[in-house]
């Protein structure tokens, strides 16, 4: 079966996490992290997974699952070690229209969570499509090695000079009035619309070695500089003054 990558923003989504021992510790930590509202259902915790709950990231219901549990949330996670459990609660929440997922289990899974490795603002998600594990977790802990000092502050500074083109072109889009539903807020003909291609020129082996013996704001010069960010803008073609008639 091939799956479909996504990112969910689970911010405020309401969660249901059936299980309290070691996978439904791997599955919380990253739902609270991630802005879930998460309720848990079992009836014993191991000590990892009661903390969360103690310090309000996660609200308990000690007890067994009971038919019907699903209803009322966005999401079902099911970490136990059940087959049977797990397929019964997958059924309810598939009658519910509710994304279900089991862990290793991937019949009973709607999705399946990749193995993520995360450093700053990147994050690098690998499957296996639920085939092998032990592959997935291979591929994370050499992805690990990926994510370099250097590649996390270029994460950080490309999400800076984002913002400032971003503010460019309000400024530009405030005397024009060919402007388009942002993105991409500028016309594609605009004199200041920075093309997509000038951002990868611009991330060159200069570039990353400046961010790997630590210079970030010569980098950032850098980076400004070599996208024109620093210079004036240009007047627009469809300027909002020449068709006021001013």
């Amino acid at each position: 079966m091939d799956y479909y990558p996504i990112f969910v923003d689970m911010r405020g989504r309401k969660v249901l996490l059936v299980g309290g021992g070691h996978v439904a510790l791997e599955k919380i930590g990253k739902l609270v992290d991630a802005g879930a509202v998460v309720t848990v259902i079992a009836p014993e915790l191991i000590a990892e997974v009661q903390t969360f709950v103690d310090n309000n990231s996660a609200t308990l219901e000690r007890r067994k699952y009971e038919a019907g549990d699903v209803l009322g949330y966005d999401v079902v996670m099911v970490a136990t070690d059940d087959g049977g459990v797990n397929s019964g609660i997958a059924a309810e929440a598939r009658a519910a229209k509710i994304w279900v997922n089991a862990a290793d289990d991937p019949a009973n899974c709607d999705f399946i969570l990749p193995s993520l490795v995360q450093r700053g603002k990147i994050s690098i998600a690998a499957s296996t499509g639920g085939s092998s594990p032990a592959l997935a977790r291979w591929l994370r802990e050499h992805l690990d090695t990926f994510l370099s000092d250097e590649v996390v502050a270029l994460g950080d500074l490309l999400a800076e000079v984002r913002l400032l083109v971003r503010a460019r072109d309000r400024e530009c889009a405030g005397s024009c009035d060919q402007t388009a539903p942002a993105p991409p807020l500028l016309c594609k003909t605009c004199p200041n619309r920075i093309p997509a291609d000038l951002w990868q020129e611009a991330i060159d082996d200069d570039l990353l070695a400046l961010l790997r013996d630590g210079q970030y704001e010569s980098a950032r010069e850098r980076i400004i500089s070599a996208m024109g960010i620093d210079r004036p803008l240009q007047p627009s073609h469809g300027a909002a003054t020449a068709v006021r008639g001013e």
